[in-house]
């Protein structure tokens, strides 16, 4: 006999050998939610309200704002030469981790910590 718990995602008693850890909750989960045969209880949050825009905003001042917001949503890595060799500083636009890159051989491929793609190096001034 096993002792059962209750998982909590879906809410269900199971018993606590068949958990197993799924990796975009980062918890322990029943079997149903580790294949994804339950859907997770979504609690409703009530939204806020927008603030109401200025006077004299139109479509212009509409269109700016979404650039703007797209702009802080497309984060690039970042990248900075490495004195002395032939490799670049990466800093990973998703998790901010710091790590070195080869742009000739192109190596590695993607953040070693998040896994992350790393953009192209468009600019070889760094070189």
């Amino acid at each position: 006999m096993s002792v059962k718990a209750s998982c909590k995602i879906c809410g269900n008693s199971v018993p606590s050998d068949q958990f197993k850890l799924h990796f975009e909750y980062k918890m322990m989960v029943c079997p149903s939610c580790y294949k994804g045969k339950s859907k997770p209880k979504v609690e409703n949050a009530p939204k806020k309200p927008e603030p109401p825009k200025p006077v004299g905003w139109d479509q212009e001042d509409e269109y700016l704002a979404k650039v703007a917001k797209q702009r802080k949503v497309d984060n690039q890595a970042q990248f900075s030469r490495v004195p002395g060799t032939n490799q670049v500083r990466c800093t990973c636009s998703k998790c901010k981790y710091q790590f070195k890159y080869d742009p000739f051989r192109k190596m590695p491929t993607s953040c070693p910590y998040c896994n992350e793609d790393i953009p192209k190096l468009r600019t070889f001034n760094l070189l």
